[in-house]
């Protein structure tokens, strides 16, 4: 466990040097535990159907993230927030909305069940209440056991591009957005106020805890705080993005208030310079992928984002070039996130520091 004084330098430092963007020693820096990115391993036995139904999803089926990660944990110095959340692995919007829940070992996915593209505007949202009410009854018993170093995060929750691909298939899905956009766009629309009410109802069971609240990503705020996304738009030209998904984000961003970031990959990110347009976000969330430019290769961007908004940099890959980019870029407003693939001790995070920051 996090100790109460671990915690409390942690959360200083991210409202100092994250929130208020003020120089200081260093930013915040987490140490993730890397089995939390393949959420599907915390079933506690196998799983013995092609389909999962809400009823499944229990305590007795699968660990938290919690429990998942502090077995495990071998840095506790660092600055990532503990954290719990209903099963990340659940395709959770694309399930209200009516996509069946598939099992195949190793992953669950959402099955397209949209014949035309028509039929969108058919269906009521949700179309599958019971996966809303499954997904706040977890984030409810979560709350009630946490422990005194885990705070409870919403579940990765896709915005209403992810979420109308998967209702249709991504090919079926970009061909509507050239031959008939605006019947997307009106889905989407009602996808995106799912969303909105979603959310809405899960931080208003989630109150805060040590003075805020932690997102799965692993860093605090003063307020409720959401990390949306739009993966599929990065296969497609800004100007879909912002014609078309932009105005929905903005109005997520202005139902939710403070404390919503924006998240993108480096093989994707085309559209970046429209997402932070968007009026009232906090930054965005990068993660770098080995398929993409290195992040020598990004740094102009990075400091274009540091010295607009805030950047939680997912710095899954080129962990090599970290020092050096470090250097080059602000380090006001910026949370960055390392795998415990890269840093397996406290000695290595020591060093890690030292040689950044200096210290």
């Amino acid at each position: 466990m996090k100790t109460p004084a671990q915690l409390a330098q942690s959360i200083e430092r991210f409202r100092r040097a994250f929130w208020d963007k003020q120089a200081g020693d260093r930013p915040p820096v987490g140490i993730a535990d890397s089995a939390t990115f393949l959420p599907i391993g915390y079933l506690r036995q196998p799983f013995e159907r092609q389909d999962v139904k809400p009823g499944d999803v229990t305590s007795q089926l699968v660990r938290t993230d919690y429990e998942q990660a502090v077995p495990q944990r071998r840095v506790w110095s660092d600055d990532q927030m503990m954290f719990a959340t209903p099963w990340r692995a659940i395709p959770w919007i694309e399930a209200m909305c009516g996509c069946p829940v598939l099992y195949a070992d190793g992953s669950l996915r959402p099955g397209h069940f949209v014949a035309a593209v028509e039929d969108l505007d058919k269906i009521a949202l949700p179309a599958q209440p019971p996966w809303r009410q499954k997904m706040l009854e977890l984030a409810a018993e979560q709350v009630a056991g946490a422990a005194e170093d885990c705070f409870v995060s919403s579940s990765i929750l896709r915005g209403p591009a992810d979420v109308l691909a998967a209702m249709r298939g991504q090919v079926d899905f970009f061909m509507d957005l050239m031959d008939q956009p605006q019947v997307i766009g009106k889905a989407a629309q009602r996808v995106n106020q799912l969303l909105i009410e979603t959310l809405q109802q899960h931080f208003a069971l989630v109150p805060a805890k040590h003075g805020g609240y932690v997102h799965s990503y692993g860093y605090w705020a003063p307020f409720p705080t959401v990390v949306i996304q739009e993966d599929a738009m990065g296969l497609c030209q800004p100007e879909v993005y912002r014609d078309w998904f932009m105005p929905l984000d903005a109005a997520t961003t202005a139902a939710l208030g403070r404390g919503v970031f924006f998240h993108l990959h480096s093989t994707g990110m085309a559209h970046y310079r429209h997402v932070l347009e968007i009026r009232g976000l906090e930054g965005l969330e990068l993660s770098v992928e080995s398929t993409g430019p290195t992040l020598e290769e990004l740094v102009p961007v990075l400091r274009e984002i540091l010295e607009r908004s805030r950047l939680i940099l997912f710095a899954e890959h080129y962990f090599e070039q970290l020092p050096a980019v470090l250097g080059k870029i602000p380090r006001e407003g910026l949370f960055l996130i390392v795998p415990d693939t890269h840093i397996q001790s406290e000695e290595a995070l020591a060093r890690f520091l030292k040689a950044s920051f200096g210290r």
